[in-house]
């Protein structure tokens, strides 16, 4: 009798499973790969389903968040877009190109241009941290920073030593970390930033009970000092970044340090997150400055997560392979992209525009590692280039086309990316950054290996069947 009820029960719960599957109203694959899932591993699909998959809780989670970030932005939006759409009627540069794909992101992301900024590429973590930890030694009245990753180490330790004295001489330090990707953070280590005066708060922390929350991460990298200066790209609190991983070697990554008016947009993101988990509005206290001229890089801060309504990161992904008339070079460790984003990649090299992709030779996961291999047959047949970069593992999430655009941020390329995790990307429509980062791409090309059909198609067997097996996961990642 037990077993009959304890049947029955499982039986429901996989109807109810499978119901809110459907109801959710995510891509066709996605949701075939569910119900596979589901169906064919008895209770642990379900279990599965439960932590990762279930949106079902999305909108009752993210529409506070949502509706708190539209308040604070309306008035933001107002007085600046129809400025924006003026100084871009009076240039002539490539924002003239780009100008439906500058208003597509600021109507489905509320992302804004501005044009008075000044970029400087950061290639890898020892120069980063110097930059960083430069700018935070000027800070007069706050360091605000937002990581997925804070790890122990040295890099930790610095920040609480210059912390404690910036605290001291008056400056306020706010930090979130995200409570599953900094699951490596010690409590003992919180704890030290907060008695130093840190004002620390965890992005959804893992809790029992609150396991719907597990699927939505924040993978921004944000840090902003006194409103004039700010910090993105793919570099996180780890001493991997300063010292040789043992089991991948040297991380390069590619970062940005920013001034000009888009620093309160990047600070803008920062704020609402902070809001959202802290729940204090220091939007209203009047923290975005109005920055002096300082440099000409028209610069749009793309924000995106599943409090949005359309996948802005993606959006512009599309948008800029379509609009190639020569060529696009993308740079990103994790490529297991959507039918869309693999049908673009694959029409844009069919038409005779030149596609290069620089990925890891390695990953640091095998699931992932053939994951992304699975998707270079159908690539290499369709023309794309695809270069293994064999110095180490390169974590950068960078995308340029012709001369003209680039980008530089936090998302990669991949389903997670584009509707389950926050993010964050920087697109610049400005030549000499573009030039200087086709420079930086070009030494990336020296240090990788070009893939042929012919090498790949002489793969063994084994490899063809780890590819299958880890495509089957690709929907779910």
């Amino acid at each position: 009798m037990g077993g009959v009820i304890a049947l029955i029960f499982h039986l429901c719960v996989v109807i109810w499973s499978l119901y809110t599957l459907i109801k959710d109203g995510s891509r066709p694959e996605r949701v075939w790969a569910w119900i596979v899932v589901i169906l064919l591993i008895p209770i642990f699909g379900v279990i599965f389903y439960w932590f990762f998959g279930m949106n079902l809780r999305k909108k009752k989670i993210f529409d506070l968040k949502q509706s708190i970030d539209e308040k604070a932005l309306e008035e933001f939006v107002l007085t600046y877009s129809a400025k924006a759409e003026q100084m871009i009627a009076h240039r002539e540069d490539q924002t003239q190109t780009y100008i439906h794909l500058i208003r597509l992101l600021t109507k489905t992301s509320l992302s804004l241009i501005s044009f008075n900024n000044k970029v400087n590429l950061l290639h890898d973590g020892p120069d980063t941290f110097k930059s960083i930890f430069e700018a935070c030694e000027r800070a007069e009245k706050y360091i605000h920073l937002q990581y997925y990753i804070f790890i122990d180490g040295d890099l930790i330790d610095r920040f609480l030593e210059l912390f404690e004295r910036k605290i001291k001489a008056g400056v306020q330090v706010r930090l979130i970390y995200d409570g599953l990707g900094s699951w490596d953070l010690s409590r003992k280590n919180i704890r030290r930033f907060k008695e130093v005066g840190v004002k620390v708060e965890p992005f959804m922390p893992v809790k029992f009970g609150q396991l719907a929350r597990v699927n939505y991460r924040n993978h921004r990298k944000i840090l902003i000092v006194d409103g004039k200066v700010g910090f993105t790209g793919g570099i996180n609190v780890d001493d991997k970044y300063i010292y040789d991983d043992p089991l991948l070697g040297h991380w390069t990554d590619t970062h940005l340090r920013i001034e000009g008016m888009a620093v309160n947009f990047l600070h803008f993101v920062f704020l609402t997150d902070w809001l959202f988990v802290s729940g204090e509005n220091l939007i209203q206290d009047g923290i975005l400055v109005d920055p002096p001229h300082i440099g000409n890089t028209p610069l749009q801060i793309i924000a995106s997560g599943p409090d949005t309504d359309y996948p802005g990161i993606l959006q512009q992904y599309l948008y800029v392979l379509y609009q190639a008339k020569k060529y696009v070079y993308i740079v990103n460790p994790y490529i297991v992209p959507d039918a869309t984003l693999s049908m673009a990649l694959k029409t844009v090299a069919l038409s005779g525009v030149e596609v290069r992709i620089i990925v890891p030779a390695n990953s640091e996961s095998a699931a992932i590692h053939w994951t992304v291999q699975s998707y270079f047959g159908r690539f290499l047949k369709a023309g794309v280039k695809i270069y293994l970069f064999q110095e180490g593992f390169i974590h950068s999430k960078v995308i340029l086309s012709d001369d003209v655009v680039c980008s530089v941020g936090t998302a990669n390329m991949d389903i997670r990316s584009f509707e389950q995790n926050f993010e964050v990307n920087a697109m610049m429509y400005d030549k000499e950054v573009t030039m200087e980062m086709k420079k930086q791409f070009n030494y990336f090309l020296s240090k990788s290996k070009l893939l042929t059909l012919e090498e790949h198609d002489k793969r063994p067997a084994s490899d063809r069947v780890k590819e299958r097996l880890a495509r089957l996961s690709s929907p779910l990642m």
